[in-house]
């Protein structure tokens, strides 16, 4: 169990999760620890998750890597639940023979998949794709070529067709036909699990520690999260704000603990004599900069937006005074609606707010001009100015890089954070690099490790 343990830690590592040596040891010593009729699969999980990640995902990201590492579910490899011999004996029924084999391919029967879809069975779909012995061509490294070849192979693509027969002939009801959606998606969910794992097994140790390292929500792109990590990166977000709402600002202050300060203490020492009666000592002041938001609310950047949005307000005790402007083609100030509620309560219900989108489409350029001529007086030397969004003006060729430069003069900083990938910044009709030149600092920000690195450096 001991080398088992060294080899998830270094896949962890590698995945973008920090695991000190400290930790290995607490993991081991508490596995020695456990006596052998209390270690189950998943005391194991929750006891890694403990000592080494200490998040509260962490047990099900063990499972996901121990699944891909070890091979498949030895559970349902024994089929203990019998979900299979029943699969078996109703494919008979369905007229598959004495092998069970069906139209579903491989022995899995058209009508038993659809009647668990129908009822939403996943233990059984579950079941069944990890006994279905899918076949990966060690060439294929493209998902979506293996998704076709996997649905063929489990019988997706025939009992979606028989699902949709039953809806339009009147069999099944809109509620049933919406459950049955939901029920293949999971199914397409597992065939994607099962393309992962064939891939590990085929390749190589790093290739996993890059699956891994896609699903750690650190790494999960803003623009891309999904509803099942959607609140898992909200709470990973506020985290990371709570705990930098603590840290002190880089300036020093005399304080009756800290750092001694020797030149200080020095100078005050030739009052009396060169004796230093007292040591000046130095503690860290807390800097409370003024904020000013820029967030474009666009379809395309809503999501980005709304976790810079909870990081900034969870953050806001590090702030003297925070002020937010929502825009997609209008500047809408918003700063009042953030302070009459509480900042979840505020981001849920922020498509109630209207005046900052009468197109649909964004207009940096029309923003822009908007903030310079009615609002540099809310900036001082205190200020700085976070634009949020990923800069692309439609083609309107007012774009407001000429005036952009005022904001940065009027305030003490002036960033860019656009959640695009880099080489996208000048393609199509982003047009980063024309107002990079005005800006202090434009950094790529489309994940949590790369907001914490920006924080790092910047706040």
């Amino acid at each position: 169990m001991d080398y088992i343990i060294f080899d998830l830690a270094r896949i962890l590592r590698k995945s973008g999760l920090g695991v000190s040596t400290r930790e290995i040891v607490d993991s081991i010593q508490a596995l020695n620890l456990l006596s052998a009729n209390k270690l189950n699969k998943y005391a194991v999980y929750n006891l890694i998750n403990a000592t080494m990640l200490k998040t509260e995902w962490g047990a099900g990201y063990i499972q996901r890597l121990v699944e891909l590492f070890l091979e498949p579910d030895p559970e349902i490899v024994a089929d203990h639940t019998g979900v299979l011999s029943l699969q078996s004996s109703s494919s008979r029924e369905a007229g598959g023979g004495e092998t069970g084999y069906g139209r579903a391919g491989n022995g899995a029967a058209v009508s038993l998949l659809t009647e668990a879809v129908l009822k939403k069975d996943i233990d059984l779909i579950y079941a069944i794709v990890k006994r279905h012995n899918l076949s990966l061509d060690l060439l294929c490294e493209n998902r979506d070529e293996a998704l076709v070849s996997f649905k063929l192979q489990s019988g997706w693509f025939q009992v979606s067709e028989t699902i949709e027969e039953y809806y339009n002939q009147g069999k099944i009801s809109p509620s049933d036909y919406h459950c049955a959606q939901e029920s293949l998606d999971l199914w397409k969910n597992f065939l994607v699990d099962e393309f992962e794992r064939l891939q590990v097994k085929n390749m190589s140790r790093d290739y996993l520690s890059q699956v891994m390292k896609q699903q750690n929500p650190k790494y999960i792109n803003f623009l891309d999260v999904d509803d099942s990590y959607f609140s898992i990166m909200s709470r990973e977000v506020e985290k990371l704000a709570r705990r930098l709402a603590v840290r002190k600002g880089r300036r020093r202050k005399e304080a009756s603990q800290g750092r001694i300060n020797i030149n200080r203490s020095i100078r005050h020492a030739m009052q009396t004599g060169g004796v230093p009666f007292k040591l000046t000592k130095m503690a860290r002041k807390p800097s409370k900069p003024d904020i000013c938001l820029l967030c474009d609310m666009s379809n395309s950047v809503r999501k980005f937006s709304y976790f810079m949005l909870l990081f900034v307000y969870t953050l806001q005790k590090q702030y003297s005074h925070i002020r937010s402007f929502l825009f997609v083609d209008q500047l809408l100030e918003a700063t009042d609606y953030f302070k009459e509620q509480d900042v979840s309560n505020a981001l849920e219900t922020i498509g109630r707010l209207k005046g900052f989108n009468l197109t649909g489409f964004s207009h940096y350029g029309n923003v822009i001009h908007q903030f310079t001529a009615h609002y540099l007086h809310v900036l001082n030397k205190n200020t700085t100015v976070l634009i949020l969004g990923d800069a692309k003006n439609n083609w309107n060729t007012v774009d407001g890089s000429q005036v952009l430069h005022e904001i940065r003069e009027n305030a003490a900083a002036l960033y860019w954070l656009n959640p695009l990938k880099q080489e996208l910044w000048n393609h199509s009709d982003c047009i980063m690099e024309k107002y990079r030149p005005s800006c202090t600092g434009v950094y790529q920000c489309a994940n949590i490790e790369q907001l914490e690195r920006f924080v790092a450096e910047i706040l």
